[in-house]
């Protein structure tokens, strides 16, 4: 059985970045785990692929099952895709799974009305298991753990399950995703780079978070020799000297970070590590941030502030006041780190004054950088879920919007046109102080990142009528 995983045909001029597809590789290492050895990987992206050349890639290499990952920004082109297998040969078996699927079950099948099956949540036991049962052997459909499948008109599902032991599904196939040919200038994947987790799960309520959409509620962590041997793996076979650390919250349980840190701090490891997705600041200490500093990790790190409204950080259900986060931040500064703040503009019911209060609260903390982000209501999220229960957005959303600059939403009383003018206005006034100007012109890195963001949110064209 020859089994094709795919990363989309995408729309890169969006801001979305791009990054090794490690759900992908820890399915493909399933797969073969189960016998399954015809496997390969294919990012759209990375090959430079349009739908034709998406069209030709299926006829020449002729697969029996296609598996499609879908984020919500994707949903047209991973829809496009679904049709393109079925219209070069109807036998293909289509799977589609990740974040949107995840976040929509049985309403993401309905959309993609080209899948066969889906998976809700996490396929490292759920993939090979439907591959069983397509061979003509193993359990049945309903005894596959989270799949969604068609029978007649209907649409099943079975609960999605976590895997508990983290170690015991290997590691992504690196073979399959060759991790330097990401490298690319002005952004976090460099030559020598590779993308990794430790844990997985998100235990916080943030209302806005579709974290824990995929990977659950319950942080689950791999053994730190399992981390270390997949370091040392990535090192000898890939000469990697720089990880992406993908966890959600890698500082949260203390014993796991402090082991970590100060197995790479014996082990005399020469390399460095980055944090894309940030750091909780109330999981920070003196002790996990002077030991994440010696162990190599970046000076850069991000930080969800997200408000500088006490009343919208409740809201958003943060955990956070405006005192906890400037003594924080203080620390990451007392440390040696350069905390990049994250914030959120247009949130629901936000007014004016909510969004000045967190564009001067910004400039009143010694941040490194800053990013204004529009609010977008990714589906699974608690405030979505309330959005369409009070019509604010339409039960077909097009979620093709959640592009990074886009603004799919705006809070009653401020249009969309407007909202879009009130974030440009806040990056301005942020970026153009004297420190942050020169921190840029130092940075040849931050400055090729910065040129490109300001061609995505000052020269974009914009359409505000939509949803």
């Amino acid at each position: 059985m020859r089994i094709l995983l795919v990363a989309p045909v995408k729309d890169t001029s969006t801001g979305l970045a791009m990054f090794p597809p490690l759900g992908l590789g820890y399915i493909a290492t399933a797969l073969r785990e189960r016998g399954y050895r015809d496997v390969k990987i294919l990012d759209c992206i990375l090959e430079k692929l349009d739908f034709e050349g998406f069209r030709k890639y299926i006829k020449e290499w002729k697969p029996d099952v296609i598996g499609i990952n879908s984020w919500s920004l994707s949903v047209k082109d991973v829809l496009r895709s679904l049709e393109i297998v079925k219209e070069v040969k109807r036998s293909i078996i289509t799977v589609i799974g990740g974040p949107h699927p995840s976040a929509l079950d049985k309403r993401a099948m309905e959309y993609f009305k080209m899948a066969d099956f889906g998976f809700i949540g996490e396929a490292e036991i759920g993939m090979p298991m439907l591959m069983d049962y397509l061979d003509g052997k193993g359990c049945g459909l309903e005894e596959i753990p989270g799949l969604m499948w068609r029978e007649e008109r209907e649409i099943l599902s079975n609960p999605q399950v976590f895997i508990k032991d983290l170690d015991s599904i290997g590691f992504p196939s690196w073979d399959l995703i060759e991790p330097d040919r990401y490298a690319r200038h002005g952004t976090l994947i460099h030559k020598k780079t590779a993308c990794i987790i430790t844990t997985r799960g998100c235990p916080f309520p943030c209302t806005f978070c579709s974290a824990k959409v995929v990977a659950g509620r319950p942080l689950r962590r791999r053994s730190i020799d399992n981390v270390m041997e997949e370091i040392r793996l990535l090192m000898a076979e890939y000469s990697i000297r720089r990880f992406v650390v993908f966890d959600e919250n890698i500082t949260l349980n203390h014993d796991h970070i402090k082991e970590f840190c100060t197995r790479v701090i014996n082990e005399g490891l020469d390399i460095e590590f980055e944090l894309p997705n940030g750091i909780r600041l109330d999981t920070l200490n003196m002790e996990i941030l002077t030991l994440m500093r010696k162990a190599g990790f970046s000076e850069r790190v991000a930080v969800g502030i997200e408000s500088g409204s006490e009343r919208i950080l409740n809201l958003m259900k943060k955990g956070l006041s405006k005192e906890k986060i400037r003594e924080k931040i203080d620390l990451l500064n007392r440390t040696g780190f350069k905390p990049i703040g994250y914030f959120i503009i247009g949130f629901p019911t936000e007014t004016r004054a909510d969004i000045e209060e967190t564009v001067k609260f910004a400039k009143e903390l010694k941040l490194y950088r800053v990013g204004f982000m529009p609010f977008h209501p990714l589906p699974g999220t608690e405030i979505y879920h309330r959005l369409v229960a009070e019509g604010e957005i339409s039960a077909d959303f097009d979620f093709s919007l959640l592009s990074t600059d886009n603004i799919p939403y705006s809070p009653s009383g401020i249009s969309k046109k407007e909202l879009d003018w009130i974030r440009k206005k806040a990056i301005l006034r942020f970026n153009l102080q004297p420190h942050v100007l020169w921190d840029y012109m130092r940075d040849y890195n931050s400055l090729s990142f910065a040129i490109r963001k300001v061609k995505s949110i000052f020269f974009t064209r914009r359409d505000y009528s939509s949803n």
